[in-house]
């Protein structure tokens, strides 16, 4: 018999034995309960099964309520779900895909289409429990790169990557309607949850370990996984410069800002983020500049206000620093080319 354990909830006694029988043909170690309500209690207790079968349709407690109720035991998070429905019964089906089921299978269950399920569950869930080790990074400033221990991660999902940063950006969570509407805008929400849990199946294969955890519908990235998130260390440098107002600062700041978020990838919450610290470094640029300028860095202040006019050519301040820096190097001929050079392209735009 093996160590597996599955268990399985039905309040219909002859067709809980058939799911028995089923289970034990399969070589499994079966625990069965006609009340979910019981099912509950024991694994509140510490009982830990490694895959629940539940029929939906139950007196006591629905497979639904059930499976919400199992979700809450934080070990218990991940463990493979199966549902058991009435063929016609579509509106159930639906209704468990939105929540996370992992599969439905329909009464009365055939043996080898449930060992089938099982044991397709069991390897993902093998799969998905490899340690997350080494040291991750997540560039996402720029075209986005995921490497560990200096070696980049290979994506046969781009959602999949997309997830993970949007997951990084929502450290308290988001819910499946959230991430769908960012990520699949327009789809239906059958098609959206579907797209959901496929591509979050994905992210995890590809990061190993329990990498994002659920609660109260709600999925986050694990706080015990440490990822180096170069916009989280871009937002630390820019509060560091904006206190301290040291030219240094300011300029470590600028240059951990290696390109505009997420290049090469489209959608709502890419653009608005994207925008975002286009402005904030476009704002630092200038900062940076006038500290330098301050300081009688004027070789510096040159270079700083010449990246600005890269970062943003068509902002005027960028532009006007430049040539008034020009002129206190002493240099008219520069200056008067800047204010003409902008000139032009402003009449070309």
């Amino acid at each position: 018999m093996s160590t597996t354990l599955v268990l399985a909830v039905d309040d219909e006694p002859a067709l809980l034995k058939i799911t028995e029988h089923a289970l034990k043909q399969g070589g499994y170690a079966v625990l069965t309960f006609d009340d979910a309500r019981d099912a509950l209690e024991e694994m509140r207790d510490g009982l830990r099964p490694d895959v629940i079968v539940s029929d939906i349709h139950m007196p006591a407690m629905t497979g639904f309520e059930f499976y919400e109720h199992v979700r809450q035991i934080g070990e218990l998070r991940a463990v493979p779900f199966l549902f058991l429905t009435a063929l016609e019964d579509r509106a159930s089906m639906r209704r468990g895909m939105t929540l996370g089921a992992d599969d439905y299978l329909t009464k009365p269950v055939r043996t080898q289409e449930l060992l089938e399920a099982v044991e397709v569950r069991l390897r993902r869930i093998a799969e998905l429990r490899k340690p997350l080790e080494g040291v991750v990074s997540a560039l996402g400033l720029g075209h986005p790169v995921v490497s560990r221990d200096g070696e980049r991660l290979d994506w046969e999902s781009l959602k999949a990557l997309e997830l993970l940063f949007y997951l990084l950006e929502h450290r308290s969570g988001a819910t499946t309607f959230e991430v769908a509407e960012a990520l699949w805008p327009g789809k239906t929400e059958a098609k959206a949850s579907s797209s959901f849990h496929t591509t979050l199946y994905r992210l995890r294969k590809v990061m190993g370990g329990e990498l994002v955890e659920s609660a109260n519908r709600r999925y986050y990235l694990q706080d015990r996984f440490t990822i180096e998130y170069d916009v989280d260390q871009y937002r630390a440098l820019v509060k560091r410069a904006r206190d301290s107002r040291l030219a240094s600062d300011y300029r470590t700041a600028v240059d951990r800002y290696t390109g505009h978020f997420m290049t090469g990838f489209e959608g709502a919450w890419v653009e608005d983020l994207r925008e975002f610290l286009r402005s904030e470094q476009l704002a630092l640029l200038n900062a940076a500049a006038e500290a330098a300028r301050g300081e009688g860095d004027l070789d510096g202040a040159t270079q700083l206000f010449r990246r600005m006019t890269e970062h943003e050519p068509y902002s005027e301040l960028a532009w006007s620093g430049l040539a008034d820096v020009w002129e206190e190097r002493g240099d008219r001929v520069r200056a008067g080319e800047v204010r003409a050079r902008f000139e032009r392209l402003m009449d070309e735009g």
